[in-house]
């Protein structure tokens, strides 16, 4: 939130040292409020539109969604422009806007290619060399270096699935789930957890979603958990 604040307030401040569309008559006050209040809005405009866009075109390649964010920031900065003008001219006011939106489909353009090569350059989870997870050392020495699967509550016990078998455990789900940490994974049912390294497919049997483990086992999904999945891009 504070790198989105900043970039508007800086060029705000510097438009309004610039004072460009004749805002130079304006008072030096006038022109901070007016040009930092402009920037915010069209910032705000922006994140509506790319909110909207990721809400309803989540897969839409970097020219759209810069393009959804120019049209959403030049919209928002358009009842400042129009105040500009004592006289409406069409000609001037279709130009300033012309000039904002080029302007902003730069911005936006820019901004979302930064954001994607700062996320590629941060490993993934499912990628990262984690440190194993203290769970593992609950189990026999053979499961010692296995790679965790899923956890499954079965009454009082909770069964460990790994690529080397599985295993019962005398613990509750919940505090299975804790020892599992850094280990990323996601909840799909009340009596599941399921790794990323463990899934095969995430598929439908008789119209309901389930995931297969690369050990086999169908696990199944509920509603509140298809909602964990959706939250973790997993369906």
């Amino acid at each position: 939130m504070r790198r989105h604040a900043l970039l508007p307030l800086i060029a705000g401040i510097v438009l309004a040292i610039l004072a460009p569309f004749g805002t130079q008559d304006f008072s030096l006050p006038l022109r901070l409020l007016f040009w930092v209040g402009c920037t915010f809005a069209g910032g705000l405009g922006a994140i509506a539109a790319r909110l909207a866009q990721r809400r309803f075109a989540p897969n839409a390649a970097t020219l759209w969604s810069a393009l959804a964010m120019s049209f959403g920031a030049t919209l928002a900065v358009s009842p400042f422009v129009l105040s500009i003008f004592s006289t409406l001219n069409v000609g001037s006011v279709a130009l300033s806007l012309f000039y904002i939106w080029v302007i902003s489909i730069t911005i936006s353009t820019i901004g979302i290619l930064s954001d994607r090569a700062r996320e590629g350059n941060e490993t993934r989870p499912s990628e990262a060399l984690t440190t194993r997870p203290p769970l593992m050392d609950r189990l026999p020495p053979q499961f010692r270096d296995a790679t965790l699967f899923a956890l499954k509550s079965e009454d009082h016990y909770v069964r460990v699935f790994t690529d080397k078998g599985s295993h019962l455990l005398l613990m509750r789900l919940s505090d299975a789930e804790d020892l599992a940490q850094p280990t990323p994974g996601a909840k799909p049912h009340r009596s599941w957890w399921v790794t990323e390294a463990g899934v095969a497919t995430i598929t439908r049997q008789d119209g309901k979603p389930l995931i297969r483990l690369k050990s086999g086992e169908d696990v199944p999904i509920s509603r509140s958990g298809a909602k964990t999945l959706r939250e973790k891009n997993w369906l």
